[in-house]
This record gives structure tokens, sequence and C-alpha cells, in this order.
């Protein structure tokens, strides 16, 4: 080892001398060399001034060197060091100090500065060997104390490794990292000459930014996932991580010159799915870049010299976000925080005529769930209170919208105000994207549709009886509007790689088939149909209230039986038959089997079934969906034929005998697949030996080739050693193939200059020979290549299955109509539940009628209710006090009307119903700001749109109408409306009202088609004392008095309040009857006999 010590030995040399070439020349000889040289100090080596500007020197501005002008081309490299005095040049070369005009102490020599005069120059006196010595031992000491002579060169050298690191990963991709400027001096300004270097990485972030302005990157680094600029403040933000500061502009702008770096954050590889989906959820738009080489490969290409190339793999939104496997285990319903459907809705509209309350638009939509691969759409006229449209929203309830082209101001307001908050009706906020939309999108949407779908059926057989045309005519078929929606959709799909699921057009379904009960956007909200009106939550809801599901997929097939009832008497019989059948004892074996598939069936199989489809499965997953399916055909693999189910129920007896149909088609996949390795996840091993493709194979046998190779190496390199047992490989900090040598060993003497030292420690050294580095990069080589083989296998393999995702559909939609049909049969057995029977006119006559929502919420016993509505009979005029449960008692009706022909069994003692095409609400009092809508403009409105809608087939529940405005004005509104409803409607309708003067209308309609009923009440005691009992219980009659102090007293308003208020009340009271005393005088004076004038002397007098 002496010759390495000799060669450090010169390196410390050269370090403090001065050379007389560049830094690569040999150190030159010692001190006789005829060189100038400084008096009692070393001298550095030459350094440019970037190296100086990294010294840790402090300047002082009162400091300046001064050399003689004659001699000034002999002066060397000019001095750092911080204590240099002045000097100049003796004839000679030697570099000599100039004494001070002060006589100064060695101790206080070094601050003598340029201030004093120049002095002549005076030949040195010559040092003694004692000084001379003195001075060669504080050189050597000093050199001991720095440890080496590069130490300062190391550490700019390991910095700017971590900086590289910082930038791009530098253990992966060195050559993208561009050289760094040293940094300034403490205390100097930064000076930007020719602008900040970006990096090969950063110019490659900073032009996929340009093409996706909207989208916030996560760029892979090496082993780490980062964001820059503006996108690491945002993920900081809202992913709680540390955001290093830099540039947040892409755009190189003036303002951050002064900046040499981006922004950035970073997350681990292995999380990058946990904290996408955080940041899809709150409402941004990520793209995935991933590097698209491998450092294997990348070394033996080439481009090996060139940086890592990167692209925008993946794009995600909340809608789109499919990838993650969270959610599709551990079955269950959904949270009641979770978002509704992951609806993409796109929505365009085109003005048709008219202006303010006259306009009139034409509106397109078209829906998507990507996840379970359901197509909805829709083509309609609004008016201008856009309650079509907002019908539409609430029913999808959807996640994103997609919005073509400039809206009205009027669909802007509505649109924005149900997605504009995160307490809106949705549960969420909802992201929009806007498109723009010009005169031609229609032929081009029409051709852009008939290239996608003839592209997609041209390798259909021929001999499938002309089903590919059959299919292109249908889509072709749509209206223009939705047409253009669908091109929009697909051109937005195509960027997340999901426009796949356009080609399932069996699931293509319009909204407005009026095989369902219309339940508008009010009626939802009313009725608490989807969520409660307090937090927005399902809780409380209809849906909460009938979901006991077992599985996702038929929780999200029983929201759509909720939000459509049947209007279809023969199907609403048919899941009534399916209910009771699973209720009865005889299937009990059944019902238990049934009940245990769907429990063990833990994944989420319509979406996993999806992913399968999109490519995006994982094999684990992929495994335990083959093997769910598989146990599902197995367990029912003895049925043949419906016959041979035991059911007699047509819909319970199809779907169990459509489940043993799965089975030969999962065999024929399960077979190829190493069940252990796909629950490891590992895609080397996924396929049995019989099924791997030439590729894997070749890969395989390559690497087990190089394996060997390396083995029968052993023994050469025992001999090399002199050996008697082949040597041992060892791996260290993540390099294999190591051979270990004893550094007390003769060994040691015999390893061969070729052998590259790879580390070591005191006791032992670890070498790689030549020819195990080149075998190691061989088998990386294959191994690499193995990986992208095994994918490309892999995903051929999803391709094969997702040829069969019709029957794969088929038998899960089987699951979730039983899981539905059960949820349904567990709602029936609870006590108190009854089914309703159906009759061909329309009807209502419910005995002991219960609030199926409240009454699961309330601790006390609910009190029941009996209503008879019909034909003849079909109105109910509601009074009663305030609190008294009138609202309850009318959304109860409503709401066994809804369940009734959903299939559900109903709170009631007994229920006989008519089929009902739909039920219109208008109730609560709430302005809108959004839409520049007053209260009363809200009410009015509303009621404008039932009055045009409703048949006699309807169900109206008004509750306290012409509220918004004065007394009189409301009270004449609410009478003409009922009116109305009554004579010219004839639907059957509940009106809630505190106007007792409409009781009179009762007189009105000889057949007695409007019947005034109240809610019953105690009265006890007077002033603010008095107390009033609810009963809750429907009486006949009128209540004249609402009681509205006795709620005041029960909110604990002030006493002094109630006081003044009870006085004014009966001041008021008293002031009305001695109006109607004097009216009904005046009537008496004028002397009148007619039945008219009696008839109204007889009403005043019933009024007093």
């Amino acid at each position: 080892m002496a010759p390495a010590a000799t060669k450090q030995q010169s390196t410390l040399s050269g370090w403090f001398t001065t050379p007389a070439s560049s830094a690569h020349s040999k150190p030159g000889p010692s001190a006789s060399a005829k060189k100038p040289t400084v008096v009692g100090k070393p001298t550095p080596p030459a350094r440019s001034r970037s190296d100086e500007q990294n010294d840790f020197e402090l300047p002082d501005p009162k400091r300046r060197k001064v050399i003689p002008e004659t001699s000034r081309n002999d002066t060397p490299e000019e001095d750092d060091e911080p204590r240099a005095s002045l000097r100049s040049v003796s004839g000679n070369g030697t570099i000599i100090r100039q004494p001070p005009r002060t006589p100064l102490s060695s101790r206080t020599s070094k601050y003598a500065f340029s201030q004093s005069p120049q002095q002549e120059n005076r030949a040195p006196s010559p040092l003694d060997p004692e000084e001379e010595q003195r001075k060669e031992d504080l050189h050597h000491r000093f050199v001991r104390k720095l440890g080496r002579p590069d130490s300062i060169a190391d550490i700019r050298r390991r910095n700017r490794i971590l900086n590289s690191d910082e930038e791009d990963g530098a253990d992966e991709e060195g050559d993208d990292d561009a050289e760094e400027e040293p940094k300034p001096k403490k205390g100097v300004k930064a000076i930007n000459k020719g602008g900040n270097k970006l990096t090969p990485m950063e110019k490659q972030v900073i032009e996929i930014k340009q093409a996706h302005p909207d989208t916030l990157l996560v760029v892979e680094v090496g082993y780490k996932f980062r964001f820059f600029g503006e996108d690491a403040r945002t993920a900081a933000r809202e992913l709680s991580i540390v955001c290093i500061p830099g540039k947040m502009r892409f755009d190189e702008h003036v303002s951050e010159a002064h900046l040499n770096r981006f922004a950035s954050a970073s997350i681990p590889v292995h999380r990058l799915h946990v904290h996408v989906r955080r940041l899809v959820s709150a409402g941004h738009k990520v793209g995935v870049v991933r590097q698209l080489e491998t450092a294997a490969l990348k070394a033996v290409g080439d481009n090996r010299n060139t940086p890592f190339t990167r692209k925008l793999t993946n794009l995600y939104t909340k809608g789109t976000y499919i990838d993650d496997t969270e959610g599709i285990e551990d079955n269950g319903s959904p949270p009641p925080e979770a978002p509704a459907t992951g609806f993409l809705l796109c929505l365009t509209e085109e003005k048709v005529k008219g202006y303010g309350n006259d306009e009139k638009v034409h509106v397109g939509i078209l829906a998507v769930q990507p996840a379970t691969g359901d197509i909805v759409y829709d083509n309609f006229d609004d008016g201008f209170m856009r309650s079509e449209i907002e019908t539409r929203l609430l029913h999808i309830a959807p996640c994103e919208l997609l919005i073509v082209g400039d809206l009205s101001k009027a669909t802007d307001k509505v649109v924005m105000h149900l997605a504009g908050s995160k307490t809106n009706v949705f549960g969420d906020k909802v992201r929009v994207e806007r498109l723009n939309k010009h005169k031609t999108i229609a032929a081009e949407s029409h051709n852009h549709i008939s290239n996608f779908y003839a592209k997609k059926l041209r390798d259909v057989d021929e001999n499938d009886g002309g089903k590919a045309a059959k299919i292109l005519d249908k889509i072709l078929g749509l209206p223009e509007h939705v047409v253009i929606c669908l091109s929009s959709m697909i051109t937005h799909l195509t960027d997340y790689g999901l426009e796949h699921v356009f080609n399932l057009t069996k699931y293509f379904q319009p909204f407005s088939a009026r095989s369902h009960m219309l339940l508008n956007g009010n009626t939802l909200n009313s009725l608490e149909v989807y969520q409660n009106q307090t937090d927005h939550t399902i809780k409380g809801s209809l849906f909460w209230t009938l979901d006991r599901t077992k599985t996702k997929y038929g929780s999200r097939l029983l929201r759509k039986w909720v939000g459509r009832p049947l209007l279809d008497k023969a199907a609403i019989e048919a899941r009534f038959a399916a209910v009771e059948e699973l209720l009865a004892s005889g299937h009990g074996v059944m019902v238990d089997k049934l009940t245990g598939i769907l429990v063990k069936t833990r994944w989420d199989l319509e979406k996993s079934l999806l992913r399968i489809y999109y490519g995006k499965c994982t094999r684990k997953e992929l495994l335990n969906v083959l093997q769910s399916l598989q146990s599902i055909g197995q367990e029912f693999s003895h049925i043949k034929d419906e016959s041979s189910t035991g059911f007699e129920s047509p819909l319970l007896a199809s779907a169990v005998a459509s489940l043993p149909a799965i089975l030969p088609v999962v065999m024929v996949h399960l077979e190829k697949i190493n069940a252990a390795a796909a629950r490891e996840d590992d895609k080397y091993a996924f396929f049995l030996d019989a099924y791997e493709t030439e590729a894997i194979e070749e890969h395989k046998h390559g690497i087990a080739s190089v394996e060997h190779d390396l083995d029968q190496l052993r023994s050469e390199f025992a001999q090399v050693l002199g050996k008697k047992q082949p040597v041992d490989y060892n791996t260290t900090a993540g390099i294999e193939y190591l051979i270990e040598v004893d550094n007390a060993s003769a060994a040691i003497k015999k390893v061969p200059a070729t052998w590259t030292k790879i580390s070591g420690t005191k006791k032992l050294s670890r070498f790689q020979p030549p020819k195990v580095s080149t075998l190691v990069k061989e088998r990386d080589q294959h191994k690499e290549s193995l990986a992208a083989a095994c994918d490309e296998a892999y995903t051929d393999f999803l391709t094969s299955i997702s040829g069969d995702y019709q029957v794969l559909r088929d038998t899960i939609q089987s699951l979730a109509t039983i899981d539905c049909l059960m949820s349904l049969a567990n709602v029936a057995s609870q006590p108190g539940y009854t089914k309703p029977s159906f009759v061909n006119r329309t009807r209502i006559n419910i005995q002991g009628a219960r609030h199926p929502m409240i009454e699961q919420l309330l601790l006390d016993a609910y009190v029941p209710n009996d209503v008879n509505l019909t034909h003849e009979q079909r109105a109910l005029l509601v009074t009663g006090p305030n609190m008294g449960g009138k609202s309850s008692y009318v959304r109860s009706v409503a709401l066994i009307a809804i369940m009734a022909q959903i299939g559900s069994f109903v709170p009631a003692d007994s229920a006989e119903l008519g089929i009902l095409d739909a039920v219109f609400t208008r109730m609560g009092a709430f302005d809108n700001m959004m839409k520049g809508e007053s209260t009363f403009m809200v009410e009015l409105s509303e009621t404008s749109d039932i009055l045009k809608l409703a048949t006699d087939r309807s169900l109206v529940v008004l509750d306290e109408l012409g509220r918004g405005t004065s007394t009189h004005d409301g009270m004449a509104i609410a009478s003409s409306v009922l009116d109305w409803l009554i004579r010219e409607k004839k639907c059957l309708t509940l009106f809630i009202t505190h106007y007792q003067a409409l009781a009179r209308l009762q007189d009105q309609f000889s057949e007695g088609e409007l019947r005034n009923v109240h809610m019953k009440f105690e009265h006890s005691g007077e002033g603010d004392h008095e107390e009033v009992t609810f009963l809750y219980e429907v009486g006949e009659g009128v209540s004249y008095r609402s009681y509205g102090l006795n709620v005041a007293r029960l909110a604990g308003l002030a006493s002094g309040v109630r006081e003044v208020a009870r006085e004014k009340s009966e001041m008021l009271e008293c002031e009305m009857k001695t109006r109607r005393v004097r009216a009904l005088g005046k009537l008496l004076e004028s002397g009148g006999e007619d039945d008219g004038v009696l008839e109204r002397l007889v009403e005043g007098i019933e009024g007093l």
C-alpha cells in the first residue's frame, strides 16, 4: 500500500504549492523551483473566481490589495486568505511583506490594510533555521487538521450529489443533472450570468405542464414521485406534506430569476395511489408522469447518454379514478359521507325561443359511470325555472360535469347552485369542465361517432346477423344534442383511457322512459329520498331505510330502484312475489345459502369487472374475482334451469338459475393462473409453466443461464486467490455477487488489478471481477425484459377475459338483483310492515300509516294515522297547530306510495293503492339567491310546474302555499290553486295551510271532493301558562288556531317578548272580530232577502 501513500502525499504537496501548469499536471519540485514564494506561509494552487466565492470569507469593504505597477505582471494568482497583508515583489521574484507605517506587533500586523502608504521595496531578511522549522511544523499541523487536502472539494462534490438527487434522482440518471453553479460567498449577492440553467428533467416537466396546464403533475424521479412548482404547494396543502421552497411558476418569470430550482414536494412510490385518491377527492385533475425506461436497458441502449424518457401515462379525476382497489375489497354499503354515484355528466344546451319567463331551451345530456359501465342519456325542453335539468341532476347526482358550449344564465345558475359548494345536494363539491361549441359541432360529432364505432365493430363476425349494423344504427339514431354529448364524452374519456366503456352499448338507457314514477328534484329533496335535509348524508333518508344489502353492487342497484319506482303493475307484483317467497319458511336452506354467498363475496365484483375490461385490474384482485365467481358457480352447480331452483317467483328463479352459467367461463381462465403467485402479486410466476409465453420462457432461460455461468466462475476465482474451495458470493448494500477477501490473508496480494474494489472494511475488502460485472449486467437486462414480457402477457390475458364481459356482467347483475330482493325482504320482516295491494283506479287508502324514517329514528312509538283518497274524494285540507305533525303526516303518505311501487312492504296496518305516475311536492320556505329568486317566487314557480305536469294519476303535496306574501294575496293564491287542482287536474292532493278561511272551500264541492282534517291537540291554561299537548292524530274538521305562541315558549323565546306577542295577538283577534261584526251589520241593514245574502250571513256568524 506504499505507492498509495506516496501518491497521496504528492497530492497534498500539490494542494499547498502553486504549480506552474494546470491542476491536472504533476506536482512540481520542492522549494528549489524557480517560482515566486511567499515567505513564511504556503501558497495554495491557482483557482478560479468561482472557487474563491465558495470559501468561508467575509469581505471587508475597506480592504484592497496594492501591487506596484512595475511588478504586476510577475505577481502570482491573488491570495484569497483573509489575513493577507500588503505585498510587493523583489527583483529576484520573491514576494516580500510591506512593513507598516507605524510600528505594529506581530499579533496586530494582520489587521493592517491598504490605508497605509506604500513603502519602498526592501530585501527580505533571511530566516533562521528555527523559524523555518516552526513554519514547516505549522504547515503539517494544518494538513493533519484538514484531514486531506481535497476535503473542501469533496464537500462540494457531496453537495452537488445531494442537490442533483433532489432535482432528478441522481442514483438513476445522473446524466440529467446540470452542473450546479458555485454558491456565492456569504454576504455577497448572487450574480445571475445568463440565467439559471434547467436540468433536462425540469425541461421535461415544463413541456408536459405546458401541454396540460390544468393538471396537477406527479412526476416519477428515481424511487419517489415529486411535485414541482405550484403543484408542490397545492400537494403540500392537500396532503399535509413538506414543500421545499423554490420557483412556483413554469414560465421562467423574471420575478423568480434569483431562484435556481423549482419548489418541490415528494411522496414514496408505494403510496402513490393513496395520495392520488386524496387529491382527486379534493377536486383536482391529477396526471402521473412516469419514466418509460429502466436503468439496465437504458445502459445498453443507443440513448444511454440522454435523460430518461418521461411521459404523462395516467390522468385521474374524481369520476375517472378507478385504478385503486381500496373500496373494492371489504364489501358493504358506502359510508354516509360518500357521494352517491360517481357519474360523469355531459350537458349541452340550445335556446329555442322566448325571453324571461317565456324562455325555452333544448337540452341534451349523457351521463356515464366508468366504474360500472352504466350510461344514461336524455333529450328534453325546459322552461325558465329549469326544473327538468334540476330533476335529472338530482337523480343522477354526478361528481363531474362536462359542459359543451355556453349555457344560458338561468341554466348556469341552476348547475352551479347544485354543484358549486361542498355542502350542496350532491354531498360533495362537483368538478366542472367547459368545452367550446362551434357551429359545425353536430356534423363533426356524427362523423366522430361513426368512425369510433365503425372501428370497434370492424372485427365483428360477418355472421352476426347484422348485429353490428343495428348497434351503429342505434347509436346514430340518438337525438342530435345527445350525439354531441356522446362525442364530447368519448374524446374526454380517451385522455383517461376509459373510452372503451362506450363499447357496452347494451347499457345505454334513456332517462325519461316513462316506465318509472316521476320524482322530480323538488320531491327528492322534500321527501328526503336519497339524503336528509340536515347534513346531506344518507342517514335518515328513504334509501337508508331500505338499504339492507350485503354488497356494494347490490346497494347501487337498490339506489336505482328507490329513485325509479315502477309503473308496471306486473313488474311490481313480481318483486312482491320474490320478497314473499324469501320470507317464507319453506326456503330457509336456499335463502341461507344465498345470504352466505353474498356475505363471502368480499370484492366489489361489478367495479372489478370494469377494471378487468379497462386493463387496470391487479393480479391479486383478478384472482379474487375469478375465485369468487367460481365459488358462486360451484355452490349452485346442481341447478340446471329455473324449475330446479325451488323458487316459484320468476324474478328470483331466473336470477338464481343464471349463476351456474359462470362456472365454465371462469374455469377456463383460472386454470392458467398460479394462485400462490397471484396472491403475492408476483408477475414472474403468475402463469403456470404450460401457459407462459415464448418471451417469458426465453428470458427466464437467459437468467438461469447467466446464474449458472456465475456459479461456475466460483471455482476459477478460488484458483486465482489460492483457495481450495469455491468462493462464495456476497451481497452488500444491494450490490450482488461480491467476493470478500481478508485483508490479513495472503489472498489479498493475489487479487488481480482488473478486479474492481467495490467497498471494504478494516478486516476485508470486497471485489467484483470483470466477468462477474458483465454477467450481472446481462442478467439485469434479462430481468427487465422479463418484467416487460410478463406485463404484456398479463395485458393480453385481461383482454381475453374481457371477451366474456357480457356473461360475467349478467351474472353479477343477477347477484345484485338477489341482494336487493333480500334487502326488501329484510325490511318486510320488521314488525308492523304489510304488503300493499294495488287496484286499477286512482286511490290511496292506508290504515295505520307511519313515517318510515322517523319511526326508525324515534325512541318513542310513532302515532299511526289513516288516509283515504279516491277519485271522488281526492283532496284533504290539513290544518292544525305548529309542530302538530302535519308535514310528517303528508310525507308518510307520499313515502308509502313510493315504497309500494318500488316493491317494498310498507309501514302500515293495511294499504290499498292505485298506480301513481308521479309525486309532486311544494314544501318548505326558502329563497334562492343563486338564481335571483325570492321565497315567494320560488313557491309560485314550483307550484306553476306542478300545475303543468300533474295528471289525474298524480299525488300532489302542498305545504303552506302563499306564506311568502301578504295574508290576503297568499290566501287568494292558495284558494285558487287548490280549486284548480281539484276541478281541473283531478289529482290526489294533500294541502297544508294555516289559512282557516280556506276551510269554506269544502262547501263549494257538493260531491265531497275536498275534506277538512286537522291534527288533534289538547289545550289548557291561559296567558303565559297556556300549554298545548300534541296528540299527532288526524281528526275531522278545522283547527282555527295555530298556537304559535306555544311554539315560541318551547323555543325559549324571552317571556317579555312572548307577553307582548300575546297582547298583540289578542288585540288583532278582537279587531278582526269587530270588523266581521260590522260587515254583518251592514249586510243586515241592506235588507237583502235573497239566498246569497242569507248564506253569507250564516258563514259570517259561523266564522265568529
